[in-house]
């Protein structure tokens, strides 16, 4: 074995301390000392030194940020102590109570309150070993969570080691993106026909789902620490003391925090902080209260949810006001024409927001919006921007009223509205716009799941007249695409392995990415499982479609109609003849599954499935899926960050589960 020059060894123990430095500068002093090439420098060095000399490789070098091996899945970590979710309020008077309760287990006149920002990302727990990080983790069900440590170590904010003497040490926080991050993020996902992140919480969720940390690393993830496991074994008394000490650690410091003596003073900060929150740099959507003194969290323990020494205020759903300056009309895949209103941008909910639907006419007629109102606006469950009003008293009087045309802007044949309907369609099915849509919704997330093809890429080919009609996918060539702008070697690769993978998508996948109307996801999938084959399928006649639970008679004659239809038989034919080879659907599960009837939603972030594969289990063991909360719902599965499902869940007195819980009875027979 050879033996590594002192020189050499000196040499890469200071570029570590010198590269650590630089990233606690830049990401908890928002100072940097030196520029990005200057940095970048630097580490291309110590990875040239590593490189040449592996032995000198320690866990906490900073070459680790970018990026390990692949993993094919994440292990399970059991949490050394439960990671609970804290409860929520809504109002002062029901942080007044919670005071209230609190003062009577502990038989205390009045308490100290340490108050921070509520961060809206995800939360992780982190375990040090005499001071070098060695294990990450998911919240998960609050028991459990998935290691995620190869990925974690890519973010600059988190300390590979810990600033001070060597110590035992696990760490709670929350990992998060900048708004003007997710931006870039989305300009980029844009430019290479992904898919767009909704929220900075879902960017950063997603991130932390991918299995190959060199990905996670290209992704401007932050982390910020806010608790210390088992404090006072450290000498450490308070909350505030903590965050203190947590920051000598080498962690980002925490905006806003401060200490309320009595809840009196607990409400007039939060009504603050409901102020500040629009001057940060990042996504927050409440403010968590905690009792200072640590050592009473110890007396007040838990309950099997929730801590009882702390509680998060939520803030009201954020409204702003902005101003239309143009109202367009957006034809969809079923020639659907819906009016939107593209406006002033403004921040709403972590994003920038610059269109907002304006449903339909009567919609338009209701709220009498004009372009050169101000109009209040806000993000439906926090995704979906809409208008809720118009201040009339805003107005300078030359905004007129607007009025729908009588034929479709873009291919500009006669606009009808079916008697009953609100909505006004184009029913000309060669429209442009309703081709270019249907492509597009044919390789969406839920149908054929095309990764790359949003609606960006899809115009640029239709422009570039490589794409007409839905077959045309699995005809495009490596040397039409690789000229193309967005497009190069690995870009054209990337699209046409993406095409050639969805030959084989599940039957109930086809089905609803060919766009027969009224046949959504469930509908599609209870057809595919009765028939089992697309040939089966269109031979089934009008009863044997009506039979299918799910379906019905007007689903079934639409299904009927699309298979009997000139255009929807060339279209299935042409797909077959390209390769397409939908296969079976795997059958329900057993007439003893747990979920088998049950009605379920799903809310928050679940560390080891996505939202499409939890509902795709379900639907395999028997239940229901449905978008939301009602008495007649039979569980309610809460993730990371659950929201406002689950507290509606409890309210009507839903039994609500865990991830961990949620688990098991997929696999109980």
């Amino acid at each position: 074995m050879r033996t590594v020059p002192r020189s050499v060894r000196e040499e890469a123990r200071r570029l570590r301390e010198e590269i650590e430095e630089h990233n606690r500068l830049y990401y908890d002093e928002a100072a940097p000392a030196i520029s990005d090439d200057e940095f970048d420098r630097l580490l291309e060095r110590l990875i040239a030194l590593e490189r040449e000399h592996p032995e000198i490789r320690t866990p906490d070098s900073p070459t680790l940020r970018v990026g390990g091996a692949p993993s094919d899945k994440f292990e399970t970590v059991v949490h050394s102590v439960p990671m609970l979710s804290l409860d929520n309020t809504y109002s002062p008077e029901e942080l007044v109570e919670f005071d209230a309760r609190t003062r009577k287990l502990l038989r205390a006149e009045s308490l100290d309150y340490a108050v921070e920002f509520k961060l809206d990302g995800v939360a992780v727990a982190l375990s040090y070993r005499e001071s070098v990080l060695a294990r990450g983790a998911t919240r998960g069900d609050g028991s459990a969570g998935d290691d995620i440590t190869a990925n974690l170590r890519t973010l600059r904010s988190i300390p590979l080691r810990l600033r001070g003497d060597p110590v035992d040490l696990e760490v709670r926080g929350e990992v998060y993106l900048r708004f003007t991050d997710l931006e870039k993020m989305n300009e980029r996902q844009e430019e290479i026909g992904g898919r767009s992140f909704a929220n900075p919480r879902n960017a950063a969720a997603g991130s932390l789902k991918l299995l190959d940390p060199a990905e996670v690393a290209k992704r401007p993830l932050r982390f910020l620490a806010y608790q210390i496991v088992s404090p006072l074994a450290l000498g450490v008394r308070t909350q505030l003391e903590a965050i203190e000490t947590l920051r000598a650690f080498g962690f980002a410091r925490t905006e806003g925090a401060s200490l309320c003596r009595g809840i009196d003073a607990v409400v007039r900060r939060c009504e603050e902080m409901s102020e500040e929150r629009h001057r940060l740099p990042y996504g927050t959507d409440g403010v968590v209260v905690k009792v200072n003194d640590l050592s009473l969290h110890v007396r007040l323990g838990a309950t099997s949810k929730s801590p009882r020494w702390g509680i998060a205020y939520k803030f009201p759903a954020e409204k702003k006001t902005t101003v239309i300056r143009r109202i367009v009309l957006q034809v969809g895949r079923t020639g659907a024409v819906t009016p939107v209103a593209e406006v002033d941008p403004v921040r709403l909910a972590g994003t920038v927001v610059r269109r907002a639907t304006l449903h339909n006419e009567e919609e338009i007629r209701r709220l009498d919006a004009r372009v050169g109102d101000r109009v209040w606006i806000e993000k439906s469950g926090e995704i979906i921007p809409r208008i809720l009003g118009v201040e009339p008293g805003e107005r300078k009087g030359d905004e007129e009223p607007f009025r729908f045309p009588d034929a479709c802007p873009v291919c500009g044949e006669p606009l009808e509205r079916a008697e009953g309907e609100v909505v006004v369609r184009c029913e000309n099915p060669s429209c442009p716009a309703q081709v270019r849509r249907r492509i597009v919704h044919y390789a969406s997330r839920d149908a054929m799941d095309i990764e790359g093809l949003g609606i960006k890429v899809v115009e640029q080919l239709a422009d570039s007249g490589l794409l007409a009609e839905i077959p045309d996918l699995y005809r495009l060539q490596k040397e039409a695409l690789v000229p193309l702008e967005r497009f190069g070697e690995k870009s054209a690769e990337n699209l046409l392995r993406a095409i050639e993978e969805s030959k084989s998508r599940p039957l109930d996948r086809f089905l609803f990415a060919v766009g027969i109307r009224h046949v959504g996801r469930t509908t599609a999938r209870a057809i595919a499982l009765r028939f089992q084959t697309i040939e089966k399928t269109m031979r089934a006649g009008e009863d044997e479609l009506a039979a299918v639970g799910d379906v019905g008679p007007v689903v079934a004659r639409s299904a009927l109609h699309f298979f009997e239809s000139a255009k929807g038989r060339l279209l299935v034919e042409d797909l077959l003849a390209a390769g397409v080879r939908p296969a079976p659907v795997e059958g329900p599960a057993k007439e003893t599954s747990a979920l088998r009837g049950k009605k379920i939603v799903l809310t928050g972030t679940l560390a080891s499935l996505t939202r499409e594969e939890a509902r795709e289990r379900i639907e395999a063991a028997g239940g229901k899926a449905v978008a939301s909360v009602s008495a007649k719902t039979d569980l309610v599965v809460a993730g990371d960050s659950p929201g406002s499902k689950k507290t509606k869940a409890e309210a009507l007195g839903v039994r609500v589960i865990g991830e961990k819980e949620f688990l098991s009875m997929l696999e109980e027979k």
